[in-house]
C-alpha cells in the first residue's frame, strides 16, 4: 500500500529548493511560501524565514548586502530584488 504521508522537513527542504531554483515565476513561487507557511504554522513547525541573497539562486536576489551585511539603507536593501527567494527554518 501507498504511504499516504510526508515529513513536514522533506516538504520544507523541496519547497526551500523550489523557492531558490525554481524559473516558475514569483506568482508560483508566492504559492509555495503560502502553502510551506501555512503547514509549517499548523504542525508547529514555524521557525521563521530568511530572504536569499544574490548567488543562492538565479535571477535576482531576495535581498541586496553590501559588505557582507544586509544594504544599511532599508529601500536599497528591497530595491530590484525578487521576495519569492526565500528559505524558511
Amino acid at each position: 500500500m501507498a504511504r499516504k504521508t510526508i515529513e513536514v522537513e522533506t516538504l520544507k527542504n523541496r519547497i526551500n529548493h523550489m523557492l531558490a531554483m525554481g524559473e516558475d515565476g514569483p506568482d508560483f513561487r508566492s504559492g509555495l511560501a503560502l502553502l510551506l507557511e501555512s503547514v509549517l504554522h499548523e504542525t508547529g513547525n514555524y521557525r521563521g524565514f530568511r530572504y536569499l541573497l544574490e548567488g543562492q539562486c538565479p535571477g535576482l536576489p531576495g535581498v541586496n548586502y553590501l559588505d557582507g551585511v544586509p544594504h544599511p539603507d532599508y529601500k536599497k536593501r528591497f530595491e530590484n530584488t525578487d521576495d519569492t527567494r526565500v528559505e524558511f527554518y
